[in-house]
Parts: C-alpha cells; sequence; structure tokens
C-alpha cells in the first residue's frame, strides 16, 4: 500500500492534526515525538520571524494512497533536516516506506548531491529502531529528554525568593516588560520578540495570561519568566520556556515560576502536561525535577547520509 503527503495549511488542517495528535495519546499513553502546541506554535511562536505560507512546509500530513481523511503520521521538519515524526500505532509497521517517502521530500528541499537526514527515537520505541538500523541509519546517542508532570505528583512549594513576586501577565500594559525579559535571556529572540508579535502570539488557542508567569523584583521590573501552553482541544499542556535575568540567577526563581506554573494548569484538569525536546545538557532539567517533573522518555538522534 502507497503512501501519500499533503501539504499542511494551518487554517484548514491544524484541528484535524491536533486530534490526530491526541488520539495518539489516547492510544499508545504517550506523545513520544511531537505535541499539539509544536504544531500551532509554527504560526504563533514567540521568537521567530514573522509567519508566512512558506513556513507551513515544515510540517507534513502522510496518509495511504486512496484516503481522504485519515492520516498514517505527521511531520515536523527543523532547519538543519531534522524530523520528529509521530506515527498512528497500529501502522508503525509502515515506518519504513514512510521513511523512505520522507528521504525523497529531503531531496527535493535539498536539491544536492550529498546531505545528512536526521530522525529520532525514544526508548520506548524499539520497532522504530530496528527500521533505521536496517535503513542504514547510525545511532548519533542520547539527545534529548521528554518529561511529564504525573498526575498525582506533588507539587513542590518553591516559594519566590524574598522580595519577588511571581503573577501571570495582565495583559497588553505588560507586553513591553515580558518582551524585554524574554529578549534578554534567549539572544534569539531579541530581533523578533516584539510587542507586536506577543500581540499576534495572544491569538493562539495555547495562549493564557494567567500561565505566562513573571518574578517581579521590588520596583516592578521583570528578571524572570515562564511560559506554560495549553491546548483547549486536547487539553494538553506544554512548559515552553524558562529564564532568568543573569543578575538574578541561582536564587531558586526557575523552580518557583515552574511549580506556579504546574499549580494553575492542574486547576485546568489537563490531560498531559509535558516538557519536550530538552537538552540533556540544558539547566532545564534540574529545575523541572525540582518543580515535581518525572523524566519520561529519553530521544536519541539518529543520521544518514544520503547520496
Amino acid at each position: 500500500m502507497s503512501i501519500r503527503r499533503r501539504p499542511f495549511r494551518f487554517d484548514r488542517d491544524l484541528d484535524q492534526v491536533r486530534s490526530f495528535l491526541l488520539d495518539v495519546f489516547r492510544t499508545s499513553d504517550g506523545l513520544h515525538y511531537l505535541i499539539p502546541t509544536k504544531i500551532e506554535n509554527e504560526k504563533h511562536g514567540p521568537c521567530g520571524p514573522d509567519h508566512s505560507p512558506a513556513d507551513d512546509e515544515a510540517i507534513k500530513i502522510w496518509q495511504l494512497e486512496g484516503s481522504e481523511s485519515d492520516i498514517l503520521a505527521v511531520s515536523h521538519r527543523g532547519s538543519a533536516g531534522n524530523y520528529h515524526i509521530e506515527t498512528r500505532p497500529d501502522l508503525k509497521h509502515m515506518e519504513r516506506e514512510l521513511f523512505m517517502e520522507i528521504e525523497k521530500l529531503e531531496r527535493e528541499i535539498r536539491d544536492q548531491q550529498q546531505f545528512r537526514i536526521l530522525m529520532y527515537t525514544v526508548d520506548p520505541d524499539s520497532e522504530r529502531i530496528t527500521t533505521l538500523t536496517e535503513m542504514g541509519y547510525e545511532d548519533y546517542g542520547l539527545h534529548e529528554y521528554n518529561y511529564t508532570l504525573p498526575k498525582d505528583a506533588l507539587i513542590p512549594g518553591n516559594p519566590a525568593p524574598e522580595g519577588f513576586t511571581i503573577r501571570g501577565l495582565r495583559g497588553e500594559e505588560d507586553y513591553p516588560g515580558f518582551v524585554d525579559v524574554v529578549g534578554s535571556v534567549f539572544e534569539h529572540c531579541g530581533e523578533h520578540m516584539t510587542v507586536e508579535r506577543m500581540r499576534f502570539m495572544a491569538e493562539a488557542e495555547f495562549y493564557r495570561d494567567d500561565l505566562h508567569l513573571v518574578a517581579a523584583d521590588e520596583d516592578g521590573r521583570f528578571v524572570a519568566f515562564c511560559f506554560y501552553r495549553f491546548d483547549p482541544l486536547t487539553q494538553i499542556a506544554e512548559v515552553e520556556g524558562v529564564g532568568v535575568r543573569q543578575e538574578v540567577e541561582a536564587l531558586g526563581l526557575e523552580e518557583a515560576l515552574l511549580s506556579e506554573g504546574a499549580r494553575r494548569v492542574r486547576k485546568l484538569n489537563p490531560s498531559l502536561v509535558c516538557s519536550v525536546e530538552v537538552d540533556i545538557s540544558d539547566d532545564m532539567n534540574g529545575w523541572l525535577e525540582s518543580a515535581g517533573f518525572l523524566r519520561s522518555v529519553t530521544m536519541n538522534m539518529w543520521g544518514k547520509m544520503i547520496d
């Protein structure tokens, strides 16, 4: 049975893709490679350039030939030719053919004689590990972690350090301060993180002022931030970013913000609270664990040279 790809269009396909990912989560009791907020973030994320229809090309929908509605898999291509791919659990046996089609796609994108394509495996997915090995991919080793907050987990108190207060954003009046603190921590956000971008991000379904937290000092200046996203269709929540200004590092603000955000998200009765694609060397690992999150899967990167 052959596989075909169809282009993703945000305004047309967002709900169908999110519903597919929710079905995967319900069937397999986990989302290993893609979460719904990543799909919406392709358009409404805070730190990239303004969205254009060409940005939709990073996402592809894969279907069985002759099917107009059922999705076999959804892939997300990173800028380095690295693919996060979520496949229907009952069709895992078709991943070899799927990956061959993705290799063809990458040849079209690269239009060059030789290049490297990258894919990922998580530790519970032994079938994909076997498939990639047989297809000549090399395991480059441990690359990222995914974390989840168990529903019955005790969320540590982690109070704000003396002299600081934690609160959610209060609408547009807080946007300039939020833009400033995010840009000061994440260098790659400095150019694109603007008040206008904040307004656009706030149009996303995953956005909630009360889940975009800041820590303010005694003068009211924002010195740290943490934002959770909450997808209303799937009820899946994600920790997207945490950061503090250099002058207030190592005071415990990261852990305090994560714990406060977890308490707020839990009131929404989420189906899943997670943090995904956390680099193994990132300080985020320790902060998440200090806020009650547990490492749920380890993710390895695999690569192959394509001639």
